[in-house]
């Protein structure tokens, strides 16, 4: 009899154990295939939601245009287009605030509330028009309207930051998607600078005048995002597979890259030499219809989108389907085939093969039956019990000096206040780039910079503000300095910044950017107050054949830093090892004034 129940027992191990795992495996991946895909659609819904919301609002910018176009009193016709263009708007924000609600996202509460505060926002803008619109044209400036304008004009990015989480959603579940949502965001994207360029030219139809500097700045700066995003609309439309969305792309080339572009060239052209001949009811008659070939193709780009996460969450479902159905096809089989001796045999072994998988995965752990069977079998129980105590116990120790590891070496390498590295981090880094360095790029540039005058900031408006305008700069850091550059606060106001660039010009370039970041910046201390900063910049340059020691380039760094400081402050100074023995300026300040898109 034991020798039949051994037999048995190496037959349930050697057929059970295998197929269990293998199917559970299998049924494992096509649950997160088809789980991925439900998450890559409820992504594609929220990110759908979203970009139609901002079409509307971006579009309720072209009556609320055309409305300034007529002096108090505004006719009641230009009043009726803004109410229905607002209510579209409306019925697209909820919308979005609809697929943000239990229970289809139960854990959704801050992004509903942002778009909440969004929708604030947007109130508060039609608010700025209306009083506008009540207002005689003689009583505001230009300026004004253009504030209008801009109110409107912020409430998009807002709506495009609210959408990353939906984003991030298709592209973690689904690979395949990348290129026809980038497309669709860039179409999105080009509709607002579309929509904006036609708003530039608000300020000077309301006031019938010319088109100023500033006026033509913010053109010639929106025509450059429109060239930008052209040329990466062109360059994801070569990535997509056959047959691509040709049609609808011809259609935008066509439409609104030939007449809309031309159109707007010659009403620039126009403008820039006497009032402009049109109302701005007249521009957005003429200009808006001219840029439905954008949305058009950003639908195209949306519906392949969804016809494709559609496809696969259809095919993944199928998948899991026909795996559940085998999974049962062959336990069934392997029930029936060792029915007879399940209770002796199979049941223990299959209870004891899942209490094992539980313990290996740290998951949760039935009861253990220890008692319930004899023999072996129990033997074996009263073993995986024990295992079970010392698997939770060792993961538990393992999971605390995990952590404690990582809190240590964080704590070690960053600076408390700024969340920068700290100077012994940078040493360390600085070595480490500097051993790995092979010349490629050719210019390693060490540049350190500080705040000009600290101490007049921590004297004259408290040592608090000074913590904030250190952390100023420490964000500024973040947001200019690229991914691959080391950059630390070395001292108490010193920064230091270790970076490759492909010439000296470009390293300068960087450190100047840096620089102009500073000085535009505004630091907002405690109770609301005020007040700017600049900094100066030191920079020394190595080229990869001349060989110099690493240290030099601190010492020649921290000289430009004091020329910098003692030659008048808010400037760059550098010098490139081996190339000249003096130190030239970098650059000229930039110091002109740039008015808000």
């Amino acid at each position: 009899m034991k020798s039949l129940e051994r037999y048995f027992l190496l037959l349930a191990v050697a057929v059970l154990v295998p197929v269990s795992i293998l199917t559970g495996m299998l049924l494992m991946h096509n649950w997160k295939a088809f789980s991925s895909a439900r998450e890559a659609q409820r992504g594609f819904d929220i990110v759908r939601a979203t970009l139609q919301a901002m079409e509307r609002v971006s579009a309720e910018r072209g009556p609320m245009n055309a409305a300034f176009g007529f002096d108090y009193p505004v006719p009641a016709s230009a009043l009726e287009r803004v109410r229905i263009a607002r209510e579209q708007s409306e019925a697209k924000i909820a919308d979005l605030l609809a697929l943000y609600r239990a229970p289809l996202y139960p854990d959704s509460a801050p992004e509903f509330n942002n778009v909440q505060r969004i929708r604030h926002l947007l109130l508060e803008a039609r608010e700025m028009a209306d009083r506008l619109f009540a207002t005689p044209h003689a009583e505001v400036s230009g300026r004004v309207f253009l504030q209008a304008v801009e109110k409107m004009v912020a409430i998009i990015p807002e709506l495009q930051a609210s959408m990353a989480g939906g984003v991030a959603r298709v592209l973690r579940n689904d690979t395949d998607a990348p290129s026809l949502l980038a497309l669709s965001l860039l179409a999105a994207e080009l509709r607002e600078q579309a929509g904006l360029l036609g708003s530039m030219f608000t300020p000077a139809l309301v006031k019938q005048r010319k088109l100023t500097q500033d006026d033509e700045y913010r053109i010639e700066h929106t025509l450059g995002r429109i060239d930008t995003l052209r040329a990466l609309i062109a360059a994801r439309i070569d990535t997509l597979p056959e047959p691509r969305p040709s049609a609808a792309y011809r259609r935008l080339l066509q439409g609104y890259f030939g007449e809309g572009l031309q159109y707007i060239a010659k009403l620039r052209d126009e403008a820039a030499r006497q009032p402009a001949p049109v109302t701005t009811a007249e521009l957005a008659a003429r200009y808006v219809p001219m840029m439905r070939s954008i949305t058009e193709f950003r639908d195209v780009m949306l519906a392949d989108l969804q016809a494709h996460i559609e496809a696969q969450r259809r095919e993944s479902l199928r998948l899991l389907t026909v795996t559940l159905l085998a999974a049962a096809t062959l336990a069934a089989a392997l029930l029936l085939s060792l029915g007879q001796f399940r209770r002796r045999v199979i049941r223990p072994f299959v209870q004891a093969t899942r209490l094992i998988g539980a313990i290996a995965d740290g998951g949760p752990v039935g009861e253990i039956p220890v008692g319930k069977y004899r023999g072996e079998v129990d033997g074996m129980f009263h073993a995986l019990n024990v295992l079970k105590d010392n698997a939770a116990t060792q993961r538990q120790l393992q999971r605390e000096r995990d952590r404690l590891i990582e809190d240590l070496a964080h704590m070690a390498e960053t600076d408390f206040l700024t969340g920068l590295l700290n100077r012994r981090a940078f040493e360390t880094h600085f070595e480490t780039l500097r051993s790995q360095w092979r010349g490629s790029p050719p210019v390693l540039a060490f540049i350190l910079f500080d705040i000009d005058e600290f101490k007049r900031v921590n004297d004259t408006c408290g040592h608090a503000a000074g913590d904030q305008a250190l952390r100023t700069v420490a964000d500024l850091c973040r947001k200019t300095w690229r991914q691959s550059d080391v950059v630390a606060r070395v001292g108490g106001e010193e920064f230091a910044a270790l970076c490759l660039g492909e010439s000296v010009a470009h390293v300068v370039e960087m450190a100047e950017r840096m620089r102009s970041a500073i000085e535009r910046a505004e630091v907002v201390a405690d109770g609301g107050f005020r007040f700017r900063i600049t900094a100066s910049f030191g920079v020394a340059c190595l080229r990869w054949h001349k060989g110099a020691r690493s240290d030099t380039l601190f010492r020649h760094a921290d000289e430009m830093l004091y020329q910098a400081k003692t030659g008048g402050r808010n400037r760059v100074l550098y010098q490139a090892w081996g190339e000249s023995s003096d130190a030239a300026p970098a650059a000229q300040n930039l110091r002109g004034q740039t008015a808000g898109h």
